[in-house]
Parts: C-alpha cells; structure tokens; sequence
C-alpha cells in the first residue's frame, strides 16, 4: 500500500518551491545588480579625485540595506529601485559637522559633468536620479573609531547633529540570524536530494536553492508592502519603510526550516505589535539591534519619526497582509491568491516553471527511492534501489 504520507510531504515541497520560484524572479536580475555596483563605484572614483576638501582623506562608497544582504526586490511598473550607498570619510566625525560634509559632497558632483544634471538634496542624503530604474542616496559620515565598522550620520531631522549608524555591522548580524541552520532547510534538502537523483534544475530562476527562508519572507513582504501603498495617499497612509519591516522581521524569526512557516510566525509576530497598538495604543519601537549605547534614548531609532499615521498604517498594512498569506498558503496555486499576494505579471511563468520541475520527477526511480527511503548507493557512488549502502528518507514534516 502506498505511503499516504508521501504526497503530503511532496505538496509541501512544491509550495516551498513556488514561494521561492516566485520570490527569486522578483529580485533584481545580476545585470541590474552590476550596474548597480558599477555606478557606486564611479562615484568612489570622483571622490579620490577631488583636489580640494577630499584630497586629504580616504573615502570608501559602499552599498547598505537590501543589495548587501540579499533582500532586493524589482520596483513595480513606473516605480525606481532605490541604491543606498554610503560615503564613509576616513576622518573622527569630532572633526566635522554633518553639514560641511553633506555640502563637500554635492561640490564635488554637482562640479562634475555626468552628475551635475542629476542631483537632487534631500534631508540628509544627496540623490543621483540616473535616467534608468534606479536613483541612488548618498548619505556621507564620518568614522568613529579606527577599529570599527561604526559611523556617524547626518541626523533625520537636523543636520548639524550627528547620528551613530552601522550598516557594514547590520548586515553581519541579519546573515547570522539568516543562515542559522542552512543545511537544514526545507529546500536545502529538496536541492540534495534532486542533485541525487540528477534532475536538471537549469530552467529555474538563479538562487531558488540558495536563500534562506528569511531572506525569501523579507522580499514576499516587501513585495506586498510595494501593492498595498502603490495607490495610496503616502501622506495619509505612510509607507512601512524596508529598514523597519526587515529588523522585524529578523528579530521575529525563529531559526524556521521552510519559508511557509517562516511567514506564519511573521504573521504571528508583526499582528501582535498591530494589536498592541489598535486595542491598547503601545508603540512599538524598532531600534538598530546593534546599536547598543548605553542610554536607550540615543540609541538609533528606525522608527523615531513614526506619528500616529504610521501606527494606524501599520496596523491596515498587517491586517490585510496576514489574510493574504493565510489565503496563498491555503492554496498556492490558485491564480487570484497567488496575484493577491505578488501581483501580476508572473504567475503563469513561475507555474510553469513548477509543472516542468514536477514533469522531470515522472519516470526518475532514483527520486522515487529518495523520496520513500528505499534507495541505495553503491561503491561507486551511483544512486539505485538494489544494492549499496541505503539512503534515509528524504521526506520533510511540514512545519505548523
């Protein structure tokens, strides 16, 4: 009698896959990607050029936030990628004041021909808006220690102020939360076990195998954050900033194994900060988790300029989130819940991509024997189902 078991577990599996096949078509392509690194680092170029204000000091430009820890998502239709760059200079920020070094550094582009055009000042950051998908924020500090990753900022509200920052130090502490456990994912096995067996994966989007469940739940609810306020009066209805939704959820995360139970906890956890406010009016605070000054209070505070408006978005944004979620888990493949979840665009491409993984299972015995435990491998290292050392199953129990 066939192991009823069995399919449960291969329905499981091909959830996971289609959360992963969909999240990795909407991240940004390798091309993207290198234009990207490759216009940050002409910028860096400039700088070590300068002749007057820079010519004394070292500056590094590195990307932070989504490029640097693997969280990028494509812009929807009409909308640009937003490229976080910082100019770091190789100075104690006791020395400057955010001001003197915000105003060196649009001297330097906008006495520059390529960029003179295309700069735009914000509140603490200079914009280069590039006549492509993308704009890049410069936002330039200054050290604080020769032996740290740390750094001084322009303040958010006041530019003779410094504020302390780490992304170099950010990105560490998300990869550690994020590849706790790697080689025991649910999709981690499943690229084992089709490795063993020898069914080609080269049609499937780059990295499907390769992310993490956390790093796949920060790009479907970034994904959804981008539908949910494309419409929306921003002034009314603010935006959840990827900063914070991304400290969430990584303070959230449970060392979880599959994406599906990666984003029920999610759920779990974000609903309870939206409740705690909606029925008893506490706000949340999102510090960085790695700023760990002393007095609370100076910490940094990536939700230090949040009003009531945030709060009550925040709260609309989880509500709907979570029935979405809760909607596509139930039944993945069902076109509307799958468009409710991603928008349009790619849920015909990602099922196919899905059926033609499942089409190369048919007729392979070594993934049969895989799946039901009943595989062996001999001297020679070849998988088959009658003699050699026998394999354990590859069955995954999902998570609840």
């Amino acid at each position: 009698m066939k192991n009823n078991y069995t399919k449960y577990k291969e329905e499981e599996f091909k959830k996971e896959e289609l959360l992963a096949i969909a999240a990795a078509n909407l991240e940004l392509d390798d091309t993207r990607k290198e234009q990207m690194i490759s216009a940050y680092k002409a910028v860096n170029d400039v700088f070590d050029k300068d002749e007057e204000f820079f010519k004394d000091y070292t500056v590094n430009v590195y990307a932070q936030g989504s490029l640097l820890i693997g969280t990028t998502i494509k812009p929807l239709p009409g909308k640009e990628f937003d490229l976080d760059i910082v100019l770091k200079l190789d100075d104690s920020y006791l020395n400057h004041t955010p001001k003197e070094i915000y105003d060196e550094v649009f001297r330097v582009l906008d006495n520059h021909g390529t960029y003179s055009p295309l700069l735009q000042k914000k509140n603490r950051c200079i914009r280069i808006n590039y006549n492509s998908d993308f704009h890049m924020d410069i936002l330039s500090g200054c050290k604080i220690t020769s032996d740290s990753t740390r750094l001084m900022i322009p303040n958010d509200k006041i530019l003779m102020d410094w504020s302390r920052t780490d992304p170099k130090g950010y990105d560490a502490w998300f990869k550690n939360i994020s590849e706790k456990h790697k080689s025991q994912f649910m999709l981690t096995e499943r690229f084992v076990m089709l490795t063993e067996a020898k069914v080609e994966t080269e049609d499937l989007p780059k990295d499907v195998y390769v992310k993490s469940p956390l790093q796949r739940t920060v790009q479907i609810i970034k994904r959804y954050r981008d539908l949910y306020y494309e419409n929306k009066d921003l002034v009314k209805t603010p935006a959840i900033s990827s900063i914070v939704l991304t400290t969430l959820l990584a303070q959230s995360y449970d060392e979880e194994l599959s994406i599906q139970a990666a984003l029920k906890n999610a759920m779990t956890k974000m609903k309870s900060f939206a409740d705690d406010y909606k029925h008893r009016g506490i706000r949340f605070q999102v510090y960085n988790p790695i700023d760990l000054y002393p007095d609370k209070e100076k910490r940094e505070n990536f939700t230090d300029s949040w009003t009531d408006k945030h709060y009550e978005s925040y709260v609309g944004f989880v509500i709907d989130l979570e029935r979405k979620v809760s909607t596509f888990l139930s039944n993945s493949t069902n076109e509307q819940n799958y468009k409710d979840l991603f928008g349009n665009g790619y849920y015909k491409q990602n099922i196919q991509t899905l059926v033609k993984l499942e089409e190369s299972f048919k007729g392979n015995p070594q993934l049969a024997a895989l799946l039901s435990g009943t595989a062996y491998t001999d001297s020679s290292g070849k998988i088959n189902t009658l003699s050699g050392v026998k394999n354990g199953s590859h069955g995954f129990y999902a998570e609840s």
